[in-house]
Formats: C-alpha cells, structure tokens, sequence
C-alpha cells in the first residue's frame, strides 16, 4: 500500500522519483539584473517550477534549469527530441542556453514567447471552453502531440498551465512547457519506479510509478480538455488530501459528467482518452481519424 499523502492544489504541484511533494516557488531564484545580464536582454520572470523558472527576454521564454545536479547527458537528448518537432500546436525551440547564476552553469532551453496567458488562467477566472470549439480545441492537442510522438518525444506533463491559446483563440492551442519532454528511447537513464509529471494530470499508470508512455499524454489531453468544458476536475476535489491509493481509486470511479450540448464527436474521443486501461486509448492517429469521422 503506498501511504504518502498529495493534495490537488489550484495550482499541480510535482511529485519526485521519491513520491515526495516538491513545492513550486512564487519566487525567482535569482534576480531579474542577474538573469538579464547573462542573457545579455531584460529578463521579465514568468514562473516558477520544480525544475526551473521561465523568463521572458525578448521575443522568447528561457527556462533556466535549477535542479541541483540536472543530468546533462538527458538534456543533451532532450534537446536532440526537441529540435525534432515542429507544429503550430507546439511551441518552437531555439535552442539551448548557458548561463552562470549561483556561482555556476546552469543549462537553459529558448522557446518562442506567446502571449496572452496560459488556459489555467483562465479557467481560474471562471472562463470555459465554449462547446462550439470543443473540436478544434481537441484536434489542435491531439495535433500537436501527434508531432511530439513522431519526433520520438513523449511530453509527460500536459495541463491547463502549459496550454496556450496562440492569438487567443480556442482553436489554436498550443503546447507548452517541453521541460519534462522525454526521448521516448531514454530507458537506459530515466530510472523507474517515480513519478515525474504534475500529479492531478498523471495517467493511472504514472500515478503507481509505471513509465509514461504515449498513452499518458492521451490521458492528461482527455483530462484536460475534460477540465476546460467544465470548469472543475473530472476526477478529483480541488484541495483534497489523498493518499496515492485514494487517487487511484478516484480514477476508477470515472469522470465527471460532460456538459449535455458537447459535441458527441468530443465525448466519445474524451471517453476513450480517459480510460484506465492504456490500450483503449487508442493512438494518436486513430483518435484525429475518429474526430474526423465524428465517431
């Protein structure tokens, strides 16, 4: 039985390969002067994370990573995958940075820089997704995941704080925060079991410590999209206190109900992407083919 406690907090916290809770700081790390400085632009901090914090420095978004010893042979790869994709639901990467904060080199990755905030603010603010753009909402995920999986890259971390909307539209999501992205052929140095992720989007399989597949990046869409129709968790309370066993048990429950007007074409693929069992998931391929069909 595993007794660690986890709570699911308006804002995902990240669990460690310890399934020990690591707390986000509201806070940079290091100063705007110093960040500025290394990159040789004004840097504007836009968040923190468990790993790193993300400033904006011009036209893009460097996330500098803090983690105290950062596996630069995973970056390395990491880096490799991501150069690999391209797609308008994805956001781009230039490539990586190094610079010297804390009296040390610390690795970085450039992104583009989209603006207008992410979809966790605005499902903060009481803003839903409109049933009318259901599809093209799922389909530009779905879409942008497909070009993760076909560079051989798994993202491992889709949830309302790492989805934007390019020029504010429904239809145009895109993915962001690549951070976690994971060579699909890394097992030889990601060690299992552990949980990387943020734990109210985890698939079933991540949340007992199995390796994230593909599958996981259906679920955390189906789970996702499921959040944005309706403005709450499909499976759990905000704030509650589970233990991971809890959390399971949550998830065989299955989801809350879809609103009565959401496309049938939506419910069924959403039913399908938030299945326990991995298989039934589909691919990402079948799932854009279905939508198509409206089946």
């Amino acid at each position: 039985m595993l007794h660690d406690y986890v709570v699911v907090p308006s804002l995902g916290v990240i669990l460690d390969e310890t399934r020990t809770v690591l707390t986000q700081p509201a806070v940079p790390r290091f100063t705007p002067e110093e960040v500025s400085r290394q990159l040789g632009a004004e840097a504007t901090f836009l968040g923190a994370g468990a790993f790193g914090d993300t400033w904006k420095v011009g036209n893009e978004a460097v996330k500098i990573i803090c983690a105290d010893d950062p596996s630069l042979a995973r970056l390395a790869r990491e880096v490799e995958g991501l150069r690999r994709v391209s797609s308008p639901h994805v956001v781009a990467f230039h490539g990586p940075v190094t610079v010297q904060l804390g009296g040390k080199d610390r690795p970085g990755l450039r992104f583009e820089y989209i603006a207008g905030g992410d979809l966790e603010g605005r499902l903060s603010e009481g803003e839903l997704l409109p049933v009318e753009h259901a599809e093209d909402f799922l389909r530009g995920l779905l879409t942008g995941v497909h070009a993760l999986h076909k560079a051989a890259t798994i993202h491992r971390d889709i949830k309302p704080a790492n989805v934007v909307l390019r020029n504010g539209r429904w239809q145009e999501p895109v993915l962001l925060d690549l951070g976690l992205a994971k060579q699909i052929d890394w097992s030889t140095i990601t060690i299992y079991p552990g949980h990387i992720g943020t734990f109210p989007y985890m698939a079933p399989e991540q949340l007992i410590g199995q390796r994230a597949r593909k599958a996981a990046d259906l679920w955390a869409i189906g789970v996702t999209v499921r959040h944005a129709l309706t403005g709450s968790h499909p499976f759990y309370k905000i704030n509650q206190k589970y233990t991971v066993d809890e959390a399971y048990s949550c998830l065989t429950q299955g989801p809350k109900p879809l609103p009565e007007n959401c496309p049938k074409s939506v419910s069924v693929i959403l039913d399908r992407l938030t299945s326990m069992v991995e298989h039934e998931r589909g691919s990402v391929s079948s799932n854009l083919i279905r939508l198509s069909r409206g089946n």
